[in-house]
Formats: structure tokens, C-alpha cells, sequence
């Protein structure tokens, strides 16, 4: 839908209440448009509004909010990383290509006023660079508030490789959608930072010696300018290299793809160790289903079959390898299936803790997932996140986002900034935070067949597309070509149970109970307005009514 009437309109921040999963899933009255439409409204006001700081352009993690109201709470998370950036970048190259999701997401803000955010997002780069050239144009953990970007204390002298993976790609495709737009000048100060970031790649993250790229890089000489491209100025920090075919890999196809090898002395053919390196890690599993006839269902194991684990699909098109897509759909089948026939009533990937009501004191549970095909132990099975449905969406839009309704009805699932971190699968607590991840990655996903589009453009035009199906298809084939894959037919599950609302539990937050907002108007028809007051059924009824007293005044 690429327009719609506009409409004076009013929405809520529980507006999840105003849909059904049964609507969603058979779209009916273009039910996936509308609630698309809320949720892009809702979420940014996270994101395009206490998510980042406006002066510099450059992305928070998160805040707490008040867990009897659901505003804001003074604990401000004032560090970022990359793998925020990232999704910030995303939303706004969505933006240049004219999506009315991401238009709505920045309140149908003018095009002047979305380039601005990223001339300071990239000015504020530049001076970090300037001051600490040692990263090579990579971003560590770092504090985004205040006027500048400033070190964070326990990342003044590393650079993580996965976060950074993301962030290159997403830079990449914003150079790209900035050219279509013909916005030139914005887009060569983006290509030179990419260029910086390819050029330095091989000397920050490669580690010769084991043929992998590191999961954390140390730096030597942070301040000196010309050390940024002498590999003795790095060294792997502890022995962890990116060895996973999860969002890791994003780096590892960047790296194999563009970074100059020859620049520095090695063959072409000294890319194929990154891959020789990373095989023990590609698995075969088989997960068991537990239904009245049992079947055996092919998926590739996971580190914690966290739904984390599958950024690296909103960025390349894997799926355009017909085994990579037969895998990644079954797994996200998988997903759900574990969940219904379970009686959870969400998914499960890597989150802030549950707090007891009234605290904010939240931990972060990385081993979220399920046991059974995961390579490491699931510790943490009673906390599930929207976002978790992020990849389900990318494989079966209405399934995907019916898994995010459901958690979304939870208690105080919803705030006045979108949606809630996470929430115990009983509905007595929640993760009293918002953050990118748990919020922005879902949004980004429902819109990531835009953005693989693009790289696929990209990898045609610099001719490494081929390159890139063909590892792809060697790789997994290794593993999974030599039989059947099983378990194909698995049909969809939707949820089985709603988080429980008791009488005496976690009420909504007092400031989104269902109180109708106002939404801004618009005289463009390509600017809609999330909701139309002919949405809802209340207004309908008062019509009708109203038309039945205008008749019997007639007569």
C-alpha cells in the first residue's frame, strides 16, 4: 500500500487491544497494514525521539521507565554500540526509499529535517576519529551523552567485530539509497567512511596466525594516525574468534568480499581460511516435535536458538539460496511450534531481565533459547520478548507479527514509547527498559526485504554477488546437502496461551490504559495518519445510532 486516505485520526499506546490475531492473520479489513502503521507510530517515539540524542545525532541503548506509569525513569542507559547505529542507519535509509512505515516512524518528518540527523550522525563520527584514530573508523562500546561521543570505561582500548559487522552493511546500504536519492554530498561523507572502515579492516580484526577474525580487537596505539593500518598495532583480545554462522558472519562476508587483501601482502585465496575456520560451527540438528504424531524436523543448530542469532538475514539475501531458505524457514517454524505446543506465550532470544515490580535493577539474559538444539545451555526459559519474533516475521509475515500481538497484550507490554523490553511468560513482571534491540530490530525486519534488495544490487554491481551464492551454497550444502531435509511440512503454530492477566497482578502503566491520542494531520495523501477513527468499532456504533435518530426526527 502505497497510499491511503488520510484521515483526522486518534490511536492508543495499547493499541495492540484494538487487534486480533485472527485479523492479522487472515489481513482482514487490511488488518497487517494498519497495525504496521501503529506500531511504526508508537515505536518512533522511541526512536526518533528519547532513543537517541538529537544534538549529536548518535543513538542511545535505552532508558528505564516507571513502572507504575511506563514514562520515563531517571535511569537514562547513555552508552551505545554499532549494532545500534546499525538500526538507526536502517530506519533511516527506509526513510529515503520512500516507505511509508519508516515515514511514519519519523512522525512524516521533512526530508531536510531526517538529512540533518545524519549529517550530525556522521560529523560525530568524524570528530570521534579524529580524536581516536586508533579504532579505524569502528565504533566501540562508547557514551552518546553529552556533545560528543566519548570513550566508555572497559572499551577505551577494543573494538568488538560482530557489532561492527552489522554496522558496515548498513552503512554500505545507506550510501546506496542516499546515490538513488541523489543526496551526492551526504553520500560521499558516508563512502568515506566506509572506505576508512575497509581499508582498516583487515589490520583491526584479522588474526593471521589462526586464519578467523577476532570477536574483540585490542588496540596498541589508540592516538597515533598513521598505526591504524599496521596490523602489530592489534592483537586479539583473550582468544575468542568469530567462528559462528549467526549475525557474526556479517563481518565475515564483508571482510571476504571487499577487504584489500593484496593491500596487505596476502593473496586472494588467504579469505577461504575464514571459512575453513568458522566450519565446526555449522551444524545439522534435529529438533523433535512434540505433538500427537512426532516428527523430526531439519534445522541449523543454534548457539542458544536465541532469535538474536538471526540479524544476519535483515542485511544479504541469503534466502535467495533456495537450501538457506528451506533451513531458515523451518527453523522459524520450529520457533513457534516449541512455543504453542509448550503453552509459552512468546519467543525466546537474548534480553534485560525481568525486575520484581517496583526495581530496575535488570540483568542481561544472553542464554535464552531452546535446549534441544542449541550448542550451549538455555539458562533462562521464563522470560520471552516481542522482538523475539523479529525472524518470524521475515519468513511468515501474519504468523510473525500474531506472536508479536500476543506478547504485546501482555500487562504494561505496551508504553508510551512503543513497546516493552520483555515481560515473565506469568505477566506478574517485566523488563521495566526500552532499548534498540528489543525494540527497533522487529520494525527493521518487517522492512528488511527493502534493504536486501539493495545489497543485492550492490553485490550484482560490484560484482561479488556470485561470490557470495556461491560460498553460501557450498558451505551449507557441506553440511546439509547430502540428505534430506526433514520436516519441510511442519505446519505454522500460533500461539496456544496468552500471558495471564490475574486480578490482583501487573496492571497496564497508569499512562497507557487505553487513553486516545490525537494523532497529527496531513494534507499529503503519501503521509497517512496511523489510524482512522473508522477503525474503531465504538465510532461506528455511535454512528449508526446517530443516523437511526436523524431518521426517526425525519419522521
Amino acid at each position: 500500500v502505497q497510499s491511503v486516505i488520510v484521515l483526522h485520526g486518534q490511536t492508543t499506546c495499547r493499541f495492540a487491544d484494538l487487534f486480533t490475531i485472527d485479523e492479522l492473520v487472515s489481513d482482514r479489513n487490511n488488518a497487517i497494514h494498519r497495525f504496521k502503521m501503529h506500531m511504526c507510530l508508537w515505536e518512533g517515539k522511541f526512536g526518533n525521539g528519547v532513543g537517541y540524542n538529537h544534538e549529536i545525532g548518535i543513538t542511545y541503548d535505552g532508558h528505564k521507565i516507571d513502572y507504575t506509569t511506563g514514562d520515563l525513569h531517571e535511569n537514562l542507559q547513555y552508552w551505545t554500540a554499532a549494532s545500534k547505529e546499525a538500526l538507526h542507519i536502517n530506519i533511516l535509509a527506509l526513510y529515503f526509499m520512500d516507505n511509508i512505515y519508516a515515514q511514519q516512524f519519523f512522525g512524516n518528518a521533512s526530508q531536510n529535517d531526517v538529512i540533518q540527523i545524519l549529517e550530525r550522525k556522521i560529523e560525530s563520527y568524524n570528530d570521534f576519529h579524529r580524536r581516536y584514530p586508533g579504532f579505524g573508523g569502528f565504533l566501540p562500546w562508547f557514551a552518546a551523552n553529552g556533545t560528543a561521543m566519548n570513550l566508555l570505561g572497559g572499551w577505551e582500548s577494543k573494538v568488538p567485530g560482530l557489532d561492527n559487522g552489522q554496522l558496515i552493511w548498513s552503512i554500505k546500504i545507506l550510501i546506496d539509497v542516499l546515490k538513488n536519492k541523489n543526496l551526492i554530498s551526504l553520500a560521499d561523507k558516508y563512502e568515506r567512511r566506509l572506505e576508512l572502515m575497509t581499508l582498516t579492516a583487515i589490520p583491526v580484526f584479522y588474526e593471521a596466525r589462526r586464519g578467523g577474525l577476532r570477536c574483540e580487537s585490542r588496540i596498541l596505539n589508540l592516538f597515533n594516525e598513521s598505526q591504524m593500518t599496521n596490523p602489530n598495532n592489534y592483537e586479539t583480545n583473550g582468544d575468542c574468534l568469530l567462528d559462528d554462522p549467526y549475525e557474526g558472519e556479517l563481518m565475515t562476508y564483508y571482510m571476504d568480499l571487499y577487504a584489500p587483501w593484496t593491500f596487505y601482502n596476502y593473496t586472494m585465496e588467504e579469505r577461504n581460511r575464514l571459512w575453513e575456520y568458522k566450519r565446526a560451527r555449522l551444524v545439522r540438528d534435529e529438533y523433535n516435535t512434540s505433538t500427537n504424531n512426532p516428527q523430526q524436523v531439519t534445522v541449523q543448530r543454534g548457539f542458544w536458538f536465541s532469535s538474536h542469532e538471526q540479524w544476519k538475514y535483515l542485511y544479504l539475501p541469503y534466502q535467495d539460496i533456495d537450501l538457506q531458505k528451506r533451513l531458515f524457514i523451518s527453523g522459524e517454524k520450529v520457533r513457534v511450534h516449541h512455543s504453542a505446543q509448550n503453552r509459552i506465550p512468546g519467543l525466546y532470544a537474548s534480553v534485560a531481565s525481568d525486575a520484581k515490580v517496583g526495581t530496575y535493577q535488570v540483568d542481561y539474559y544472553s542464554a535464552c533459547g531452546i535446549q534441544q538444539i542449541a550448542f550451549q545451555p538455555v539458562e533462562h526459559t521464563s522470560v520471552i520478548t516481542p522482538y523475539a519474533s523479529f525472524p518470524v516475521i521475515m519468513a511468515n509475515e501474519s504468523i510473525g507479527l500474531a506472536w508479536y500481538l500476543n506478547m504485546l497484550q501482555g500487562p504494561a507490554m505496551q508504553n508510551m514509547y512503543g513497546s516493552t523490553e520483555a515481560t515473565n511468560m506469568n505477566g506478574l513482571t517485566i523488563s521495566p527498559v526500552i532499548t534498540w534491540d528489543s525494540k527497533i530490530t522487529t520494525v527493521v525486519a518487517m522492512l528488511s526485504s527493502h534493504l536486501i534488495n539493495v545489497t543485492r544490487q550492490i553485490l550484482t554491481r560490484d560484482q561479488t554477488y556470485q561470490r557470495f551464492f556461491n560460498i553460501t551454497e557450498y558451505e551449507w550444502s557441506r553440511v546439509f546437502g547430502s540428505k534430506p531435509l526433514l520436516g519441510e511440512d511442519l505446519a505454522w503454530s500460533l500461539p496456544s496461551v496468552q500471558i495471564p492477566r490475574s486480578p490482583n497482578g501487573l496492571p497496564d502503566f497508569t499512562q497507557c490504559r487505553n487513553a486516545l491520542t490525537t494523532t497529527s494531520s496531513t494534507s499529503s495523501s503519501t503521509q497517512p495518519i496511523s489510524l482512522s477513527v473508522l477503525h474503531k468499532p465504538s465510532y461506528i456504533t455511535i454512528s449508526i445510532l446517530l443516523f437511526a435518530l436523524f431518521i426517526l426526527l425525519l419522521k
